[in-house]
């Protein structure tokens, strides 16, 4: 029953057939009236998506066997009734089902249709004043009560489906054909309905046998804007399949139906849909967009995804996610950050309208060594943290003001190099975020005391040696961690307060964290859903785990004293990620040292 269940809710009703059955025949392998009549209300509906209305009726009685599923299963046996105009046999069905849920207003409102066939008008007008005592915001009522509906698009379809269900196709039609013109006055999302609207109608008239307005409907739905249009019924599965076999030069409907199967996890028909529409319009974006991350996601096919996003570029060359969404994907493939930086250089208005393309501007900035330009970026902009984003922008402040410091030490301007260590610690209230009271700042504090030391005030600088030295821990991707990039500095700092031997316990613990790292299997963290690498394109997290543990080995062996071992570490791991902000500039670091 339940995978069942998990292949009805993909829209892959014959091997859901298969498994209710299946269930149904374990259920009454001993008895034939079962305990549990859920796997035959399942297959009930599992049979009337595909149109066997006679099969699927013998189901849903079935179920009624059992109390739990009376209620659902005669409200669907009524719906079957009403659809062969059976109305007395459907208002039996639907007392029945009322008599076990009677606020369910959707067997209510059948009930009113149902009697005012019957020609029994005043039962209908009381039982329809109840419902609105019951649920005045029920559009179904409203609407039987000759109230306008003011509801936006996708709650018009929703009753178009109740009504077409129970066979009420002519009520249906009347409801979508009105407010359908791309220019009715709705919220922008509500319109983005209106494509599905009009392809509901095509389908609605294919029902009612008008092949050519089904026809005009379908070609009427290609031209629509396709901006917020997004199909999530089952129901709109076979709209679209019919849609595309009645128009087959639409270039939109098989994008639709793409994005409708690539969420119900049928990637590989939703490839074969999108490659389709791109074929039929290769001018369309987003389709080109979203082949990008499946051929990366799925068919593992990274060549393909390039070249998809560069075709959806090319489609839409002022389209700011597009820009963010291949250099992210650039970045994944290991571009070198001069190639990046080239590219996102030719679009200065892009950049400015999205603060995560601002801040990956920003880092390109840093790793190339334009501290300065970095500087002027962050301090120009009204950043607002987003979910997988958070502390992005405040860690380029860190590392561009860490960047500048260490530049000035070199050209001895300590004063300046004291400002630019003590800004590192600062949270500009323009970043739009402060740091986390468990973030590792050693870094900071080894830096500024360097600093603090050169222009005499080693009482300072001992208090900001002490203070990294001491942190333990750091708080990184959601979670406390003993062993980071920090430990190097906490390292580092003990050095300097003279505790040589301190310092050497925490790099050779730090070097035996990083190979045990490298060799362990990595996994998720239950909470890190929103983290950066996971955001649009499959992170291969073993990899990331083992370029992490060779950067750690790094910082370890450089600690220690052994300059080669981890200069030859650091370039593995810049040749492993070309874009890894840390290496690069701990390369630097030692090479200026």
């Amino acid at each position: 029953n339940a995978l069942g269940l998990w292949h009805l809710r993909r829209g892959e009703f014959i091997p859901a057939e298969k498994h209710f059955r299946q269930a149904i025949e374990r259920l009454t392998r001993r008895n034939p009236n079962p305990y549990d009549g859920e796997a035959y209300y399942n297959l009930g509906l599992c049979l009337r998506f595909q149109n066997r209305d006679a099969e699927a009726y013998a189901a849903f009685y079935k179920a009624t066997w059992n109390q739990a599923w009376q209620a659902a299963g005669y409200h669907a046996l009524a719906e079957l009734d009403a659809k062969k105009s059976e109305w007395s046999t459907a208002l039996d069905h639907l007392d029945h089902s009322l008599r076990f849920n009677t606020d369910n207003t959707c067997a209510r409102n059948l009930k009113v249709m149902v009697l005012r066939e019957l020609g029994r008008s005043a039962e209908a007008d009381a039982i329809l004043r109840a419902t609105l005592a019951l649920d005045p915001l029920d559009w179904w009522v409203r609407w039987l009560n000759s109230e306008p509906l003011t509801c936006d698009l996708p709650t018009k379809l929703d009753l178009a489906h109740d009504l077409a269900r129970a066979g009420f196709i002519e009520a249906a039609l009347v409801i979508l054909q009105s407010d359908t013109a791309p220019d009715i006055d709705l919220p922008t999302q509500s319109l983005g309905a209106a494509p599905l609207v009009a392809y509901t109608l095509g389908w609605l008239h294919g029902l009612s046998s008008n092949h050519q307005a089904a026809f005009t409907q379908f070609k009427q739905a290609a031209r629509l804007a396709p901006d917020y249009c997004f199909p999530s019924r089952l129901e709109d599965i076979a709209i679209l399949e019919i849609a595309i076999q009645s128009n087959p030069s639409d270039a939109r409907a098989p994008y639709y139906l793409g994005n409708l199967l690539y969420d119900r996890r049928r990637p590989a028909e939703a490839i074969r849909l999108w490659e389709r529409s791109a074929r039929l319009n290769p001018k369309f974006s987003i389709v080109w967009r979203n082949l990008g991350i499946a051929y990366f996601n799925v068919s593992q096919q990274p060549a393909k995804a390039r070249a998809a996003y560069e075709k959806a570029v090319r489609a839409n060359p002022t389209d700011a996610r597009l820009v963010y969404e291949r250099d992210q994907l650039w970045k994944r493939l290991g571009e070198t950050p001069v190639r990046r930086l080239r590219e996102l250089s030719k679009h200065p208005q892009l950049v400015a309208q999205r603060d995560d393309l601002s801040v990956e501007f920003c880092a390109l900035l840093n790793q190339t060594g334009r501290h300065a330009e970095a500087r002027e970026l962050l301090a120009h902009r009204n950043f607002q943290p987003w979910e997988g984003g958070e502390g992005a922008a405040l860690g380029q402040h860190v590392r561009t003001e860490l960047a500048l410091g260490r530049a000035a030490l070199a050209k001895k301007s300590y004063p300046q190099a004291v400002e630019h260590f003590k800004n590192a610690l600062r949270s500009p209230e323009n970043l739009g975020e402060a740091k986390h009271l468990l973030a590792n700042q050693s870094d900071i504090h080894y830096w500024l005391g360097l600093a603090l030391s050169e222009i005499g005030d080693t009482t300072a600088a001992k208090q900001h040696w002490l203070t990294a030295a001491n942190f333990k821990g750091d708080f990184q991707e959601m979670s406390v961690r003993i062993f980071s990039e920090m430990t190097y500095y906490s390292a580092l700092s003990w050095q300097k307060l003279g505790q040589k031997a301190k310092a050497n316990r925490l790099l050779q613990g730090l070097l035996a964290h990083a190979r045990q790292l490298q060799k362990a299997k990595a996994k998720t963290d239950y909470f890190a859903t929103s983290l950066p690498t996971m955001l649009l394109f499959d992170d291969d997290i073993q990899y990331r785990q083992e370029t992490t543990a060779l950067f750690l080995q790094a910082q370890a062996q450089l600690g220690l004293g052994h300059n080669a071992p981890g200069r030859k570490l650091l370039l593995i791991v810049l040749k492993r990620d070309p874009n890894h902000a840390l290496a690069s500039d701990l390369l630097t670091e030692t090479t200026t040292r």
